[in-house]
């Protein structure tokens, strides 16, 4: 199993004042080191700005950005099919931008999607069933 890590459930994943740090670092570390996680490239601009915007230290950051940039993560590259793919998930399931790009990721690889966003997870349920997804309960 690769599954695609949404941005949100890594930086709860890696910050203990999230609300849901516990069970999202229980999930981060349930899959194994010798496998990455698959992401969309904007993954790393994402993950840095979210830190960035809350005041999050340099140092956090660099180390953050490094660990991004590492063998733990695979970045796919948003390309025409995978831009294709996500407009039509955002049409159907009507997701934002870029929740629908990993959404469409997880599609395109036929793997799961580890999210902690119970919006994408309902909505999907009712328009997009073949989506496997896994997330805090």
């Amino acid at each position: 199993m690769t599954p695609i890590l949404d941005a949100s459930l890594f930086i709860a994943a890696i910050s203990p004042s999230e609300r849901h740090h516990r069970e999202a670092r229980l999930l981060f570390e349930s899959h194994p080191d010798s496998a990455p996680f698959v992401v969309p490239e904007l993954f790393r601009v994402e993950v840095i700005a979210a830190l960035a915007r809350r005041g999050e230290p340099t140092e956090l950051l660099d180390a953050v950005d490094a660990l991004v940039r590492g063998p733990r993560f695979y970045a796919c590259a948003l390309d025409e099919d995978l831009i294709g793919e996500a407009v039509r998930v955002a049409r159907l399931a009507r997701l934002r931008a870029y929740d629908a790009v990993y959404v469409a990721l997880a599609l395109a690889h036929g793997e799961p999607l580890f999210t902690l966003d119970g919006d994408v997870v309902s909505r999907c349920q009712v328009s997009l069933p073949e989506l496997r997804v896994v997330g805090i309960s």
